[in-house]
This record gives C-alpha cells, sequence and structure tokens, in this order.
C-alpha cells in the first residue's frame, strides 16, 4: 500500500468536521512527560495501584476521560493534575501539583469540585489548550500535532500543552479548548492562534470546529447549524433544551438563545459520505465517513 496520511485524505476529501468531537463530561490531564506508546496508560511504568486508581476514577463518572499531558521531554520536580468538568454552565479545570505519581492514591479524584478543594488545589482562570502529539497511536498526530504544539507553545507559553489520543486522528492537528471542551480539526499555527484569541474573548469560532465534549453528536452538529444560521458567536450564548430522535438516524434539538430568549430548533440527519477514505493510518480498509446535514431550522415558541 502506498505511504499516506488520514489526516490528508480527510482535508482532501472536505469531510465536514461538525458533530465528531469526542464526547467527556469529565476529563482528567496527568502530566507525563515520558514516551507514549500505543495504549499509554497500559504502556506506561506506572504502578498497577496507580494505575487501577486511574481507571476507576474515569469509569466512575458518566463520560470520563483520561488523558497524559506533557510539554517536552525532562524531569519532573513536581507532577501537574487537571480535572476538568465540561459542561455548559460553570464549567472549571481544578489544577494540582504533586509530588509522585503514588501521591494519587490519597486523592477521591471523582469528588473534587470547584467547591470542595484539597489542599493546594487551585481553579484555573485561563484557558487551557491541548494539541494531540500522539504519534505512536497515529504518525498523523505526530506529523500535523507536534509542530502546531511547537507554535503555539511559543506564543501562549504554559497553558498550551500536548496530549495523548483525543479521538479523531484524521483531523489531526487537533485542538481542545478546556474548560468547554471545544475541538477543532486540521489546525494550522495561525487558524489556531485565531480561535485561541476567540476563546479567550468567550466567541465561539466555527471554522473547523468538530463539536462540543458535553454534547453527544447529533447535538453537537446541531449547534454549529444554529450558529451558523443565526451568527451566535457567544460560547455561554446557547442553552441546550432537548433533543428528540425522529428516525433512526434524524434529530430535533432545540437550543435557547440566552440574551433574547429564543428558542431555535433544527432538524439534523447523519448520513455516510460518497467519499471513502482510511479512518486512521492504521486501517486497511477504506471507508465512508459519517456527515450530518440540517434539514430544517425555525425560532420556535418557548
Amino acid at each position: 500500500m502506498a505511504s499516506f496520511f488520514c489526516s490528508e485524505q480527510s482535508r482532501a476529501a472536505t469531510e465536514n468536521a461538525y458533530g465528531t468531537a469526542s464526547v467527556g463530561a469529565f476529563w482528567l490531564l496527568l502530566e507525563y512527560p515520558f514516551g507514549w506508546d500505543y495504549r499509554a496508560l497500559d504502556q506506561s511504568l506506572l504502578s498497577d495501584a496507580v494505575k487501577t486508581h486511574l481507571q476507576r476514577a474515569v469509569r466512575e463518572v458518566p463520560h470520563g476521560r483520561l488523558l497524559f499531558i506533557k510539554r517536552e521531554r525532562s524531569r519532573l520536580k513536581r507532577i501537574s493534575l487537571f480535572i476538568v468538568r465540561c459542561r455548559e454552565r460553570d464549567p472549571y479545570v481544578v489544577k494540582l501539583q504533586l509530588e509522585n505519581y503514588e501521591q494519587l492514591l490519597q486523592l477521591d479524584l471523582t469528588t473534587i469540585t470547584e467547591k470542595n478543594l484539597p489542599e493546594g488545589a487551585t481553579i484555573l482562570q485561563d484557558g487551557l489548550f491541548l494539541v494531540c502529539t500522539h504519534g505512536r497511536r497515529d504518525k498523523c498526530c505526530a506529523k500535523f500535532g507536534y509542530p502546531l504544539f511547537k507554535a503555539l507553545a511559543a506564543d501562549e507559553g504554559e497553558s498550551v500543552w500536548q496530549s495523548t489520543h483525543v479521538g479523531g486522528d484524521r483531523f489531526a492537528a487537533n485542538l481542545l479548548c478546556f474548560p468547554d471542551g471545544l475541538f477543532y480539526a486540521h489546525m494550522t499555527p495561525d487558524t489556531a492562534g485565531t480561535i485561541i484569541s476567540e476563546y479567550r474573548a468567550r466567541r465561539l469560532a466555527l471554522e473547523n470546529y468538530r463539536g462540543r465534549a458535553c454534547y453527544s453528536y447529533p447535538v453537537q452538529a446541531a449547534e454549529y447549524f444554529v450558529r451558523l444560521e443565526t451568527g451566535i458567536s457567544g460560547v455561554d450564548e446557547l442553552r441546550h433544551l432537548d433533543h428528540a430522535r425522529l428516525e433512526s438516524e434524524s434529530w430535533r434539538v432545540r437550543f435557547l438563545q440566552k440574551s433574547e430568549a429564543i428558542v431555535h430548533a433544527v432538524k439534523v440527519t447523519r448520513f455516510q459520505s460518497e467519499f471513502e477514505n482510511h479512518v486512521t493510518c492504521q486501517a486497511a480498509d477504506v471507508r465512508r465517513m459519517p456527515q450530518f446535514r440540517l434539514d430544517e431550522y425555525a425560532i420556535v415558541p418557548r
């Protein structure tokens, strides 16, 4: 088979990225500045007790996720741990500094909240940005992700981290904006810099937007279409009211526009693309990709 990059295939096919963000409401981001194998946690040098503790924490919370993060390979003085709650209302990031990995065993990670902070923990006041660079998971994440990380870190400093697999290798370079959990695809230093600037201003840019981690895939696509139809850019301006499945691959989704007390309703349908690509660089076969289309948009009574 000729050499290829799944991310280049996705871009060439102009694959729509909206409705593809990995769903995650609870994120553990643990600094581990060493080699990341394909199964980062399982193949790490952490003790079995620490691995079990972390796995239990993400299992206990619906849509829990664990990522390793790092800046550059270095000897650790203190270990950074971030606990992120992605949600529409008051998302937050808790930051802790650990002396060693075994100290994790002393923490009940699922009970740490912005109002229940262990000693030494703080609420991160600035945004936190991740770029997937997990090259042993997919070569696209190294080829496209690492240069993006280097460029953003030079401008944004300690708010930017490398991360392990976030989902959607074919969308590399992937950018995540926390605490809201906004996913972006096919980022370059210029596009990512603009998106970060907009995010700091609490505006959501639609360019290459994959979706918000606290929403299911159809709701992610619906949010994209509402913003596209209305021009609403405020991150906090829309509230998901409800959604209902109408047919096997169609949903009606409603959002409240806070400032105007207006309800926006859309019908979205998931379909399979006409083009066929590799889902990842490791995939042996090509396949059609799930895409969303907008069937209806309306302002409806509340």
